[in-house]
């Protein structure tokens, strides 16, 4: 049997490799930061993400050198405002953005699940999207000639995620808002998965509903406490929302954003080690059981 169970070190540097085509998991929960972050310590370079919403993890793949594409359906802090950091990547060549919508992005993946080329759809079908976006293009139908957009599959080398719990083989539990997560799983050709806990293969078994990946899929399995903090978990801890409010001041111009990218990775060996470094008390301040 395979040894799945790794650091984030060894998974990062065993299943990402630069020019790949990531995935990243989490929808306003469980986004995969532990990971991002071994990412970039590990200055992967020259990787295209893909994701429905790009929150501002994608601020810290972006800031570190780790990107040269986006392929997104949004970008930015959510309910706070559009990335001081994405935006300066476009504007100067730094990053290729592929903008379209969420619902383009999640017919994208979902074709690359189904394993067909292409999904037709009449959402893009009023304004200047369906002839300007790479992946869409117009077609007409063979039943009824209607003018419909094509929009192409998306297959990502490797997809990242957090989730509640898994076994050692990789039967990953995630419960709580899913979003686009199970769809950019199934079309990646593998999963890193981090997670709060590894359980015997006996207690996911007491639950089989809440097991939305099977381990044949999943590559390597990281046990990482608040592995998605800032961001929540769905009955673990709350999101920081301090951290959020500041982000967008703390991200203003490069050299604000390299400090925080400095203060955040590049001063820790670990994620365990940054998590040590936030002031006391605060994970459990925002324990599940205090919201």
């Amino acid at each position: 049997m395979i040894d799945k169970v790794m650091s984030a070190q060894q998974a990062v540097k065993k299943y990402i490799h630069n020019s790949n085509t990531v995935f990243i998991g989490g929808f306003g929960h469980a986004i995969p930061f532990a990971i991002a972050h071994e990412i970039v310590r590990q200055k992967k370079h020259s990787l295209h993400f893909v994701k429905t919403g790009a929150d501002i993890l994608f601020d810290l793949l972006v800031a570190g050198g780790c990107a040269s594409r986006l392929s997104c359906g949004w970008y930015g802090n959510p309910g706070i405002g559009m990335s001081n950091i994405i935006n300066r990547a476009v504007d100067s060549g730094k990053l290729v953005l592929n903008e379209s919508t969420n619902f383009s992005m999640i017919l994208r993946l979902h074709a690359g699940k189904l394993g067909v080329p292409f999904i037709p759809s009449p959402i893009l079908a009023n304004g200047d999207l369906a002839n300007s976006v790479d992946g869409i293009k117009t077609m007409k139908c063979p039943f009824t000639e209607v003018q419909y957009q094509a929009h192409s599959a998306l297959n990502p080398d490797v997809a990242i995620i957090h989730a509640q719990r898994s076994d050692m083989d990789g039967n990953v539990q995630l419960w709580g808002s899913v979003g686009d997560t199970i769809e950019g799983c199934e079309a990646s050709q593998k999963i890193i998965c981090s997670v709060e806990e590894i359980c015997e293969k006996e207690e996911i078994l007491l639950s089989p509903h809440l097991t939305k990946l099977p381990a044949h899929k999943v590559a390597a399995v990281i046990k990482q406490p608040f592995g998605a903090y800032p961001s929540y978990l769905h009955d673990y801890y709350q999101r920081d929302e301090s951290y959020y409010a500041e982000h967008t001041v703390n991200t203003k111009d490069n050299l604000k954003s390299d400090e925080w990218l400095r203060s955040s990775v590049f001063d820790h060996d670990d994620f365990d080690s940054y998590l040590k470094s936030l002031p006391d008390k605060l994970l459990a301040k925002l324990a599940w059981s205090n919201s």
